[in-house]
């Protein structure tokens, strides 16, 4: 007898019984029987009496005599008790003794609520990271051979089975090994029976740039749609990661992906918003595993489906009926590597249960995600709304316990844009756009976002090797490409051989220092105009010379080109700049360094003192516990351990100047710890209002679970305001996140934290601070930034914190360890500024993405010494694409507003135009819009993105 069902249905007394006062276990027969008996469906139920009786058994229900077999131990018997309705009054005799008195209730309640006459779609799929259960090699051919081959088996044997994976990358993957199959897949991609997944994969959000999630939209719905004739999916999935970052939603929209299938949230139907108003209908079951592992809706057979599912139609029904949704419920039955089940048998005979039953009673039938979401969009639903970032809880999992993978995918992000820029413009140049290279620059964007969200694991040494090899090759394929288009353009650059061409690849005019490999200490830099300008050598690791110089007014999307003169003697003078051994003031800060770093920094224009050096200096380094394990602990981040936080500000500092010179001055200090030997290195510019902190862990020994942050405590006691840079977006703390509670569940509770409160957050290139009459942005190399102080009596200013490494466990039971052996160098830029985050946005791009720098080694060309390609009168509008179209040889363009203003910008263009047509994110034309010529002007609403093809 199986015992769960035992105690699923035992019957409460509602009446005494004469001969034991107590109620007596009722239940239905294991396996199940049921038969139909004058319209009526009925289950043999098996009655356990209190003792072993020897007189003849009798029963009535409501009163009406029912058929009694004892068995043959003579104490208990079997009984037809209706299959469905409401509860019935059960009496049995044993000759003029009452044994049994009491209510018992029917397998199938009658009251099925809203969902009546519904349908309840059962969705298969199965939850796929790249690498987790195994290797990524064991996972991919597991996949194959072990769910989608016997998916497309029950497919050819039922015609009713349905299936879906969740990523394009798994159906490229299968494509790859059995080709011979297309044809089968793009039948069953029309008949809507296989589905795929409109991603490239499922990855955390925050950490992609805001172009590689739009690729995920290149390398998922474009590409099955080029690739797989008559197919297309418009459901995106990413059920495993708590967190959605603040443009998802409008990604997702613009890339016409209607649907988004989460999890890790509270269940139910929502309408989730991006700042722009634009929306994808989000369905969320609560946790993706539960339906199969805990509730187990499907195990036994159709009675029993319905006996464990009556309950979400109680759950259910007021939340369908309040909000207006067509009656049709979804059950997701996946888990990580879940194999294919045919249902079928369940779902026919649930099904033929419904059609004999006098009680309307809902349908089941095998569905797909996309489906379901047809059928509750159909009619005038008011979905529940959700708008805002959720900040990610997982966080720690990728860029501070693989910060020199992360390094590679950042970097990546930077260069793939750069490349196709300058490629698109040097082939403009030669009027060559047909030989733009679109498959070297395919390959470079997929390996730029192969990894997921599925670091570590069980042999996660070998799946983070594979992770990091791929995104060393996206950073190598980007900087190749760049060199390559750069080189191309230098050469058709009108300035002297050997002359060095500074390329700007952001849309606003810029001056940035500029540094370049020389063999002689002595050397003179000049401009296009010949004039001398100043410059600084300093000796390079290879044993060589740099010379970093000044590179002013580099035209937007553009160049300058520079001549470095060596063997030239040329004296540069310190303009207002007073330096001891551990002070220096310029025309723009007073600083003074001490233990941990700067511990009093005035900044003279603004007459501010920016930093509180109590507890940390500025540019200390904190060495801290942290015993979480990066995504485990499920529904909060992990603190740092209380009592076990050390900055360096608690040892003896001894600076030392190791250059100084006309554009900067340098200070290092060097302090042995535990752990590491960490090297402070501070540089103070002269020409720029910027400090430049790089902070070296040398020779870390990979001690379990400690973790290494920088830190910047900044001077506003009072009220600030904190933003960081999202994908396409800024966020400010405390406002931009969803405004309620995520609820949902995991192994370690429920998702019960306001995400406001969530911290530390992902970010792109800067968080900034404002408050006390400035602003400071902090110019990040991490993806993981805090703006709270972590020691155990919280500071009431803000500390911003760059996280740099973290040494944990992965949360696999079989998982690896994060160690991170060896020597690891970090970079951060500071910038002061007056308040609001629009004053240090520029500078907080800029110290992500150096001038670039090619040496012409031809003669000749048609270009102007000093050219702009392409300039945008707002930078407060970001480009993050030009390229060539990938259906003809025309020109796209992506836009993003980041300032949260509706605006008209004009554009100067590196062609004439003949025609301005609007499309989707993956260059489905849209509209055609008023423009034409060199420059046109486009409207864009708040927080829009936009993509533009330029008809030539």
């Amino acid at each position: 007898m199986n015992k769960k069902l035992l105690l699923s249905f035992l019957i409460s007394a509602s009446l005494p019984c004469i001969a034991q006062k107590q109620s007596v276990l009722i239940q239905p027969v294991s396996p199940i029987e049921y038969k139909s008996e004058k319209g009526t469906l009925k289950v043999l139920n098996y009655v356990k009496l209190p003792e072993k009786v020897n007189a003849r058994l009798s029963a009535t229900l409501e009163g009406v005599s029912i058929e009694v077999m004892p068995t043959n131990k003579g104490d208990s018997l079997l009984v037809w008790l209706p299959m469905i309705g409401e509860s019935n009054h059960l009496q049995i005799h044993a000759g003029k003794i009452q044994w049994v008195d009491q209510s018992v209730y029917p397998m199938i309640p009658k009251d099925w609520g809203y969902f009546q006459q519904g349908t309840i779609h059962l969705i298969q799929s199965s939850h796929q990271d790249i690498a987790w259960m195994d290797t990524p090699d064991y996972c991919k051919d597991d996949r194959i051979n072990n769910i989608i081959i016997p998916a497309l088996d029950l497919m050819k044997k039922n015609k009713s089975f349905t299936f879906e994976m969740e990523q394009t990358l798994n159906l490229m993957e299968f494509l790859n090994e059995h080709p011979e199959r297309k044809g089968e897949l793009i039948d069953l991609y029309k008949e809507k029976r296989f589905l795929w997944g409109a991603t490239f994969n499922q990855p955390y959000e925050g950490l992609s740039s805001g172009e590689q999630l739009v690729r995920q939209s290149y390398y998922g719905r474009k590409w099955i749609r080029e690739n797989m004739p008559g197919g297309d999916d418009v459901v995106a999935n990413n059920i495993d990661v708590p967190g959605r970052t603040w443009q998802m939603a409008q990604i997702l929209a613009k890339s016409g992906i209607k649907n988004l299938f989460i999890s890790r949230m509270g269940e139910g139907l929502y309408d989730w918003y991006s700042p722009d108003g634009s929306k994808v209908l989000t369905f969320t079951p609560g946790n993706y595993g539960w339906a199969s592992m805990i509730w187990k809706f499907f195990d036994d057979d159709a009675v029993t489906a319905f006996h464990k599912l009556h309950h979400r139609s109680v759950l259910w029904s007021d939340y369908y009926r309040k909000h207006n949704i067509p009656p049709h419920y979804a059950i997701l039955m996946s888990c990580d590597g879940t194999k294919p089940v045919d249902f079928q048998p369940i779902i026919d005979e649930w099904n033929k249960i419904a059609s004999q039953s006098a009680t309307p009673l809902p349908k089941l039938k095998n569905s797909t995600a996309e489906e379901f979401f047809e059928q509750v969009s159909a009619g005038n639903a008011s979905f529940e709304k959700v708008e805002g970032e959720r900040p990610d809880l997982w966080l720690y999992i990728h860029g501070p316990a693989h910060y020199e993978a992360t390094l590679f995918k950042r970097e990546a992000g930077i260069l793939l844009p750069a490349a196709e820029t300058f490629t698109t413009f040097s082939k403009l140049n030669k009027n060559d756009l047909s030989s733009y290279p679109r498959s070297s620059f395919d390959r470079a964007w997929m390996a730029s976002i192969y990894p997921d969200h599925g670091l570590g694991g069980k042999n996660g040494d070998i799946t983070d090797r594979i992770f990091e090899d791929s995104l060393r090759v996206a950073r190598d394929l980007g900087a190749s490409l760049l060199k390559n288009a750069l080189g191309d353009l230098s050469a058709s650059i009108n300035t002297k051989k050997n002359n060095y061409i500074v390329f700007n690849d952001l849309t606003w005019e810029r001056s940035e220092y500029v540094q370049v490999e020389v063999k002689n200490a002595n050397v003179a830099v000049y401009d296009a105009k010949g004039m001398l300008i100043p410059s600084q050598v300093s000796p390079s690791e290879k044993g060589k010379n740099v010379v970093t110089f000044r590179a002013d007014k580099i035209p937007s999307m553009g160049y300058a080109s520079f001549e470095i003169a060596e063997g030239k003697k040329i004296k540069n003078q310190q303009s207002a700049v007073k330096v001891s051994a551990n002070t220096v003031e310029n025309n723009y800060y007073k600083a003074h360094l001490g233990n941990g770093g700067i511990i009093s920094l005035f900044d003279k224009e603004l007459n501010k003192e920016l930093v509180v050096a109590e507890k940390f200096a500025c540019g200390d380094v904190i060495e801290a516990g942290y015993a979480g394990n990066g995504a485990g602990e499920f529904t909060q981040i992990t603190p740092l351990t209380p009592g076990d936080i050390k900055s360096l500000i608690s040892y003896t500092a001894n600076w030392r100047m190791t250059e100084n010179g006309a554009l900067f001055t340098r200070f290092i200090n060097s302090q042995p710890t535990e752990h590491a030997t960490i090297h402070q290195i501070i540089t103070f510019y002269h020409t720029k209002k910027k400090i430049d902190f790089d902070v070296e862990l040398e020779n870390f020994d990979g001690a379990h679970n400690r973790q290494y942050r920088i830190a910047f405590p900044l001077n506003m006691m009072e009220e600030r305001k904190v933003h960081y840079e999202v994908p396409m977006g800024v966020a400010q703390v405390g406002k931009d996140e969803m405004k309620t509670i995520p609820k949902g569940w995991a192994w370690g509770g429920t998702y019960s934290n306001h995400p406001a409160d969530t911290h530390p957050r992902e970010i792109q290139n800067f968080i900034s601070a404002s408050g006390n009459g400035f602003g400071v942005t902090m110019s990040s190399c991490v993806a993981v930034a805090d703006w709270i102080d972590p020691s155990r009596e919280e500071a009431k200013y803000p500390v911003l914190q760059g996280i740099l490494l973290s040494s944990h466990k992965s949360c696999h039971g079989e998982g690896n360890w994060y160690h991170q052996t060896g020597t690891h160098r970090f970079h951060f830029s500071l910038f002061s500024h007056k308040e609001a985050w629009v004053n240090g946005y520029a500078s907080g791009i800029e110290a992500n993405h150096p001038l670039l720098v090619s040496r012409k080694l031809s003669t000749g060309g048609t270009l102007n010494a000093s050219h702009s390609f392409l300039s945008i009168s707002d930078p407060l509008v970001s480009l993050s694409l030009v390229k060539k179209a990938d259906a003809d040889n025309h020109l796209i363009i992506r836009l993003t507003e980041m300032e949260g203003k509706d605006k008209t910008v004009q554009i100067t263009l590196p062609a004439e135009v003949k025609k301005v047509v609007r499309t989707n994110l993956i260059e489905d034309e849209i509209e055609t819009i008023p423009g034409n010529g060199n420059v046109i002007s486009v409207s864009l609403g708040h927080h829009a993105i936009e993509t533009f093809k330029l008809i030539l």
